[in-house]
């Protein structure tokens, strides 16, 4: 009998690590298969997005793309608002602006002119659910900053997000608390709902090979902002994102709609020749100054690492755009090469390496693998010791 229940303990103890075991596999399998699909849908892809909506058309002006969406329903799934801009009381500007709906992604398109010179609005979405008038207790919340051109003039391209329902939309735009610009018609009445269609973007990453900082490289960045070859400078940290202009003829805007994520807008009418846009990210900016995988979308094309410094800084209008990110002593910085204007926007996304993150962690499975099968067999010997008597 004694044998017997030691028999059925030793069973019992095999089935438990057994179970342990498969459990350890299957966490692990979820968290790989959960960590991919978090990449998969990145706002970063190789090709423009599109959808599988047959009622939607796009046509090319430019540089900008436009879309065309008809749909059912009153304002819901994907749409686009289109607003005209108006100053507010004795301000000055005008321009137009276009909240594109794609489920609970909302990216909204400004241009302004005629707007104070050299100057840095924020940008605000409402999204209330109720009508409402504008105010100055409105210019909370901004999605980004824009400062306009020596002329008045500025694009943007900024995102944000919503969750699902029924709001009064407007677009507000302010300096120092005070509304300046504002959208008409006063708001529009959209309906928020999870997106019904994929994108088709893929799920790959780059590792960067940040260089280290070198003197030469910083004396040759100083240079490029001297003779305004860097025409403007993006300071990001946890809990602001700045814009330096050194060239008046350029407007930039930037937004970060997450932690891990940044876009930057960039425009400059009659220029010629390429630029570099400069985008500084101290330690504390969060994941994208981590750098375990970083992805840098040119108009919503992926684009790759220079091999150099200087082949970003010696780019022609021929050259294709790319990035290059050096490590300094306060954080990263991020260089992209612009070959040619009017109007670009840069995104950055950095998320985890899964695979590196999954073959980091291998060893300790294997090892708990080898615990498991040493326990096993000494259970089983135990087993046949004390079976071998009964056996007599």
């Amino acid at each position: 009998m004694k044998v017997a229940k030691r028999t059925a303990q030793a069973f019992a103890s095999i089935v438990v690590l057994s179970l342990l075991m498969t459990g350890s596999v299957f966490a692990y399998s979820t968290r790989l298969s959960h960590i991919s699909s978090f990449a998969a849908p990145s706002p970063l892809a190789d090709d423009k997005s599109s959808t599988t909506q047959s009622s939607t058309s796009e046509t090319e002006h430019g540089n900008n793309q436009v879309s065309e969406t008809t749909h059912t329903g009153e304002n819901e799934g994907e749409h686009t608002l289109q607003f005209k801009l108006v100053a507010v009381g004795t301000a000055a500007g005008k321009g137009d602006a276009e909240v594109q709906i794609r489920g609970t992604d909302i990216r909204v398109d400004l241009q302004i002119e005629q707007a104070l010179k050299s100057a840095s609005y924020s940008v605000t979405l409402i999204a209330s659910p109720t009508e409402f008038t504008i105010s100055s207790a409105l210019c909370t919340g901004s999605i980004g900053t824009l400062m306009t051109s020596d002329e008045g003039e500025a694009e943007a391209k900024l995102k944000t997000s919503l969750s699902p329902g029924t709001y009064f939309l407007a677009v507000l735009l302010c300096i120092g608390g005070n509304p300046m610009l504002t959208s008409d018609p006063a708001n529009q009445k959209a309906i928020i709902s999870l997106a019904t269609t994929t994108e088709s973007e893929t799920s790959e990453t780059d590792e960067v090979n940040a260089k280290q900082e070198d003197q030469k490289d910083q004396d040759d960045i100083k240079s490029a902002k001297d003779s305004k070859e860097i025409p403007s400078v993006v300071e990001v940290s946890s809990t602001e994102a700045t814009i330096t202009q050194l060239d008046s003829k350029f407007s930039v805007s930037v937004s970060r709609p997450g932690d891990n994520s940044l876009s930057v807008s960039i425009a400059g009418a009659n220029i010629t020749g390429p630029r570099v846009l400069l985008i500084n990210l101290a330690k504390d900016a969060g994941a994208l100054s981590s750098l375990g995988s970083l992805r840098v979308a040119y108009d919503g094309n992926k684009i790759s690492q220079a091999s150099s410094l200087s082949q970003v800084l010696s780019g022609t209008s021929t050259s294709p755009p790319s990035y290059i990110v050096l490590a300094a002593s306060s954080g990263v910085q991020l260089l992209v090469f612009i070959p040619h204007f009017t109007s670009h926007l840069i995104e950055l996304l950095a998320s985890p390496a899964p695979l590196g993150t999954f073959i980091a962690q291998a060893p300790l499975l294997l090892a708990g693998f080898a615990a498991v099968a040493a326990v096993a067999a000494a259970l089983f010997m135990r087993r046949k010791r004390f079976a071998a008597p009964a056996a007599l």
